[in-house]
C-alpha cells in the first residue's frame, strides 16, 4: 500500500481527522496538520457523536459517574447529545487554530453514527487517497480496533495515531522497515515530512535475526546510496518482543514514525501497551 494522501483540489481524498471528545490530544491534531502540510492536502474534521452511547443513555438505570467517583447524575439522550455538541464546538476551535497557522484548508462536520461506520462513509465519499487520523490516543487494547479499521475502511491508505505519552511532532522522521520492498514508498512519505523543517531521516531496520538484518542493511544502502540526510540503524527483535522496538524508538526521540501494520512493530494481534508507553511522537501506519 502506498503511503499517500490526495492533494487539495484532486477530489480523491484528504486527511480525515476523527474526534470523539472535547479534549482530543493536541499532538494528534498537530500530527494530522503536519501530514496535510507534507502532502499539500486538506483536512476534514469529523466529530463523531457515538450513536450507541446516546442510545444507552435512554435506559433509566444508566448513571454518569465523575472521575473521582464522588458525583453521579442521571443521563438522557438529549443531555448526552448536548454535551457532545459542546465538546465538538470546543474541539473544532482548537483544530481551526492549528490549521489556520499552518495554512491548511479545513472542513468540519458533526455526524451521529457508530465511529467505524462514520469513518468508512467519509472515506468512501472521496477517495481512494485518504489518511485517517485519530484524535484520541490509542491504548493497549486498541489493536483489534486498528485491525478492524484498516480492513473495513477501504478508502484509506494509512492511519495516523498517537499514544498516551505523545509530546512532540518535530525531530527525525523514523521509518521502521520490516519489508525491504516497501522501503521506496515509505521513504517518499518520510521525505515529505522531513522537508517541513529539514529533519533527518532514520531507517530503522527491524528483523528477528542478525543475518536478515545484515541483508536488509545491504539492500537499504542500495536504495539510499550516499545520502547524507539518511541514517541507517537496526533493531534485532528476538522472540518477537515488540517492547525492544518501542524502547529503541523512544531513545531515538523522533518527531514522526512511519511503520507498517501487522508486523513486529504493530502486530495485528497482541498488546500495544509497550508501544503506547514508549512512543513519544505520532505514528503513521500503512497497511
Amino acid at each position: 500500500m502506498i503511503a499517500h494522501v490526495a492533494q487539495t483540489g484532486e477530489d480523491r481524498g484528504r486527511v480525515v481527522l476523527q474526534v470523539r471528545s472535547g479534549r482530543p490530544s493536541t499532538i494528534a491534531l498537530e500530527a494530522a496538520v503536519r501530514i496535510a502540510q507534507a502532502f499539500q492536502s486538506e483536512i476534514e474534521s469529523l466529530f463523531v457523536q457515538d450513536e450507541q452511547l446516546i442510545d444507552c443513555a435512554a435506559y433509566a438505570f444508566v448513571r454518569e459517574t465523575s472521575l473521582n467517583g464522588r458525583q453521579r447524575r442521571v443521563m438522557s439522550p438529549d443531555g448526552v447529545a448536548h454535551d457532545m455538541h459542546l465538546a465538538a464546538t470546543g474541539a473544532r476551535r482548537q483544530i481551526e487554530e492549528l490549521a489556520r497557522r499552518a495554512d491548511v484548508p479545513l472542513r468540519s462536520r458533526i455526524v451521529r453514527d457508530e465511529p467505524l461506520r462514520a469513518l468508512s462513509i467519509a472515506c468512501a465519499e472521496t477517495g481512494p487517497w485518504n489518511v485517517v487520523a485519530l484524535g484520541e490516543p490509542f491504548t493497549g487494547s486498541t489493536g483489534d480496533m486498528l485491525k478492524q479499521l484498516l480492513i473495513e475502511v477501504a478508502g484509506a491508505t494509512g492511519l495516523v495515531l498517537v499514544g498516551p505519552q505523545a509530546r512532540r511532532t518535530t525531530g527525525p522522521v523514523i521509518v521502521a522497515v520490516e519489508d525491504i520492498d516497501r522501503l521506496p514508498t515509505m521513504l517518499k512519505a518520510a521525505e515529505r515530512l522531513a522537508a517541513l523543517d529539514g529533519a533527518q531521516i532514520i531507517l530503522l531496520l527491524v528483523a528477528s535475526d542478525d543475518e536478515r538484518l545484515q541483508w536488509m542493511d545491504g539492500q537499504a544502502r542500495l536504495v539510499v546510496e550516499a545520502r547524507e540526510d539518511v541514517r541507517i540503524a537496526s533493531a534485532e527483535v528476538a522472540h518477537g518482543e515488540a517492547a525492544v522496538i518501542a524502547e529503541t524508538l523512544r531513545r531515538m526521540r523522533g518527531g514522526f514514525v512511519i511503520g507498517q501494520f501487522g508486523g513486529l512493530l504493530v502486530p495485528d494481534e497482541g498488546d500495544l501497551r509497550p508501544l503506547g508507553t514508549a512512543l513519544e511522537c505520532p505514528l503513521f501506519l500503512v497497511r
